[in-house]
């Protein structure tokens, strides 16, 4: 099976010099974690998501692990205001700039082994050789595929 057999096509994406509030806000309306940056073109800029725009905002002593060696700690109004002064910002700013990137015509097999092997990434971006973005595989969308072709063998 075929990565470009496996992809969603139906893909939301933002544009680099939106703002975080805007597509943080588009996101949480279709209920989604995380979205393609792509420029004019439809070339793939990066990825954003829930996760990337958490550590933005939080201090970094929090997600490297030192809180508990840190004698204070912000108080929520300080969070508040800090993810103020990120929504502000323009998505290129809290994007991930390399995101899992894979052909069309490559096997689901590899892209579910690249997922895994390389900083165990939960979507991979199906690009053409320009890198325009074409479609995106979940790591749920490979385990559907499994299931759904176990139904069919037995």
């Amino acid at each position: 099976m075929l990565a470009e057999r496996t992809m969603v096509t139906n893909i939301v994406t933002a544009l680099a010099d939106e703002t975080v509030e805007s597509v943080l806000n588009r996101m949480r309306a279709v209920k989604l974690r995380m979205i393609p940056v792509v420029d004019a073109d439809g070339m793939l800029l990066g990825v954003v998501s829930t996760f990337s725009i958490m550590k933005k905002v939080l201090p970094s002593y929090i997600s490297t692990g030192d809180l508990d060696q840190i004698s204070y700690a912000p108080d929520l109004g300080i969070l508040r205001s800090h993810y103020r002064e990120v929504a502000k910002l323009k998505i290129a700013e809290v994007m991930d700039s390399k995101p899992l990137m894979v052909n069309r015509d490559e096997s689901l097999l590899a892209v579910s082994a690249a997922m895994i092997s390389l900083n165990q990434h939960e979507h991979a971006m199906v690009v053409d050789e320009n890198k325009h973005l074409l479609g995106i595989i979940s790591a749920g969308d490979v385990l559907d595929h499994l299931r759904e072709e176990g139904a069919n063998d037995a």
